[in-house]
C-alpha cells in the first residue's frame, strides 16, 4: 500500500525534489583529484563500497592505483525472503560481481553477524595486519553520524585501529550510505561523471536484497551542483581529515544518541527531500558538537 501511494506521487514529488535539492546543494567547491596510489574502504555490508564510494573506487582502477575492500558483516541480516544461508552465499556473490564492475583488485571478509558488529581487540588486529600489508594512503569508511549501528561501528573500528598505530599519516574520508553529510561538513568532492554507469551497473548486481536504491544514485547527480565546473554530471561527496582529527571528534559524540531515532534512509528517490531534512537542524547541532567535544547547544 505504501509502495503503491509513493508511486502514484511521484510525478509531483520529483519535479519538487528536483527544484529544492539543486538549490540545497548550489555550491562554490572544487572537486579533488585522486593522487593517491592505494586505497582502502571498510564497507560495513556488501553495497556499501558501491552507494558510498563506488565511482571513486572504479576511478581508482582506471589510474591502476591499488583498492582493497573490506566487508565486515556477513549480509545475514539483509532485507530479504531467503534463507539465512542462501542470503549469506548470494550476498558473498554480489560482492565478487560489484568488484569486478567497479574494479578494486582486493577483497576481504571479517564475516561479523550482520547487526552486531563491534570494534574488538580482533577485528582491530585483523585491520592493523591489513594495513600493515597495504600501506594506504587513504582508508575510506562510513560517516559515524548514521541511522545504521553497523556503520557506526565500522567507524568505530577504524577509530581504535588508528589510535594503535604509531604515528599514522594516512588520509581518512568518510562516505555517506545511510544518512548524508551536512553540506557544510562536505570538503571533499570526487567527479564521478565518467564512472558513474559503472556504479549504476555495480548497484543494479544487488538483487538479494529487497530495498530501494534510486535515492542513492540521485543524489550523485544533485551534489554535482556543489562545484564549479560545469561538465561535472555526478560526484561522490566525503568529509576528510587526518586521523588525528577524526577520532578526536568521533570521539566526541559516540554512544550519545540512538540515530535511528532522529534520521531516515536516503535510498528511496521519492522520499530523499524528507529523508536529507528530517531534523536536520539537530543533525547539523550534532556535526557541531564533534568541534566542541560533544556539547549541544
Amino acid at each position: 500500500m505504501k509502495r503503491q501511494l509513493l508511486k502514484s506521487i511521484t510525478p509531483i514529488i520529483h519535479p519538487i525534489t528536483d527544484i529544492v535539492l539543486e538549490r540545497y546543494y548550489k555550491g562554490d567547491l572544487y572537486t579533488t583529484e585522486l593522487t593517491e596510489e592505494r586505497a582502502l574502504l571498510l564497507a560495513p555490508h556488501v553495497d556499501d563500497e558501491t552507494i558510498g564510494a563506488g565511482g571513486t573506487l572504479r576511478k581508482y582502477a582506471n589510474q591502476g592505483a591499488d583498492t582493497t575492500v573490506i566487508f565486515l558483516t556477513n549480509g545475514a541480516g539483509s532485507v530479504s525472503d531467503l534463507e539465512e544461508s542462501e542470503l549469506v552465499k548470494r550476498r558473498r556473490e554480489e560482492a565478487y560481481k560489484a568488484q569486478e564492475l567497479i574494479g578494486f583488485q582486493d577483497v576481504r571478509f571479517f564475516d561479523a553477524p550482520d547487526g552486531e558488529l563491534e570494534s574488538t581487540d580482533a577485528f582491530q588486529q585483523q585491520l592493523i595486519d591489513i594495513i600493515d600489508e597495504k600501506q594506504p594512503e587513504v582508508i575510506y569508511a562510513p560517516v559515524f553520524v548514521d541511522c545504521h549501528g553497523d556503520h557506526i561501528e565500522t567507524a568505530h573500528l577504524l577509530r581504535d585501529t588508528l589510535a594503535k598505530l604509531e604515528n599514522p599519516r594516512m588520509v581518512v574520508r568518510l562516505y555517506e550510505i545511510n544518512t548524508t553529510l551536512p553540506k557544510e561538513e562536505i570538503n571533499c568532492v570526487i567527479d564521478i561523471t565518467s564512472t558513474f554507469e559503472q556504479k549504476e551497473l555495480a548497484v543494479s548486481v544487488f538483487t538479494s536484497q529487497a530495498i530501494d536504491f534510486d535515492g542513492f544514485l540521485a543524489l550523485a547527480r544533485y551534489k554535482s551542483q556543489l562545484v564549479q565546473q560545469p561538465k561535472v554530471e555526478a560526484v561522490e561527496t566525503f568529509w576528510q581529515g587526518s586521523p588525528a582529527v577524526f577520532m578526536e571528534r568521533f570521539d566526541a559524540v559516540y554512544g550519545k544518541w540512538t540515530y535511528s531515532d532522529y534520521f531516515k534512509q536516503v535510498n528511496k528517490s521519492s522520499t530523499l527531500l524528507y529523508a536529507i531534512f528530517k531534523n536536520a537542524n539537530f543533525k547539523q547541532k550534532v556535526y557541531e558538537a564533534t568541534r566542541k567535544g560533544g556539547h549541544i547547544e
